[in-house]
C-alpha cells in the first residue's frame, strides 16, 4: 500500500472531529487492544451511514468504505465499510491554507468496534470507527506500534480475593 495518491500524507497524529467526541477511554496501543477491529486502509468512498436505520437514534456519521492493506485485528477483507465522522473542513491557523480532514485517497489507522455490541456478533457488525485518536493519519511509526499492540499478549483482568482470602 502507497501513500504516492494519499490527500493527507502530510499529516500524522489523530483525526481532528467535529467537537462532539466524548471519549470513553484514551488513546494508548494498550487501550487499542481493547478495540473489537483495528486496520490500515486507503479510504474508497465516502457515502451514507449504515448504522443509521429505523428504531435507531441518528448520528451524524457517514459510511467510509476502505481498501485494506493490513488488519491488525478484527477482520480478514480486502474491503470494509465502516461508519465515523464525517470528513471536517477547515483552515490552518498560520498558512489560512483550506483543508479537508481525509477524502478519497486517505491512508488511514482506522480502529473501533460494532455500534451496538450483540453477544455473539463479528466485531464489524454496525462497525464503527472511533474517534478520541483512536482513529489517526498513517505514518510507518504509529503502524508499527499496533501491529506490536495486536500481536501482544492479552493481561485478563485482575480477580478480587475474598475477604480474608490468602493465595
Amino acid at each position: 500500500m502507497t501513500d504516492g495518491d494519499d490527500p493527507t500524507r502530510d499529516r500524522s497524529g489523530p483525526l481532528p472531529d467535529a467537537g462532539a467526541a466524548s471519549c470513553v477511554e484514551v488513546f494508548s496501543p494498550e487501550t487499542l487492544a481493547n478495540r473489537a477491529f483495528a486496520f490500515d486502509g486507503v479510504v474508497a468512498t465516502i457515502g451514507p451511514a449504515r448504522t443509521n436505520r429505523p428504531g435507531v437514534d441518528r448520528l451524524d456519521l457517514v459510511g467510509v468504505t476502505f481498501t485494506v492493506g493490513e488488519w491488525f485485528s478484527g477482520g480478514t477483507a480486502s474491503r470494509v465499510t465502516v461508519d465515523m465522522d464525517p470528513p471536517v473542513r477547515g483552515t490552518h491557523d498560520l498558512t489560512a491554507e483550506s483543508f479537508t480532514s481525509y477524502a478519497v485517497g486517505s491512508r488511514l489507522l482506522v480502529s473501533g468496534g460494532p455500534r451496538q455490541p450483540r453477544p455473539g456478533g463479528s466485531p464489524l457488525d454496525d462497525a464503527i470507527a472511533w474517534g478520541c485518536g483512536f482513529t489517526r493519519y498513517h505514518d510507518q511509526s504509529t503502524a508499527q506500534s499496533w501491529r506490536r499492540a495486536a500481536t501482544a499478549p492479552t493481561v485478563p483482568p485482575a480477580t478480587s480475593m475474598p475477604a480474608g482470602g490468602t493465595s
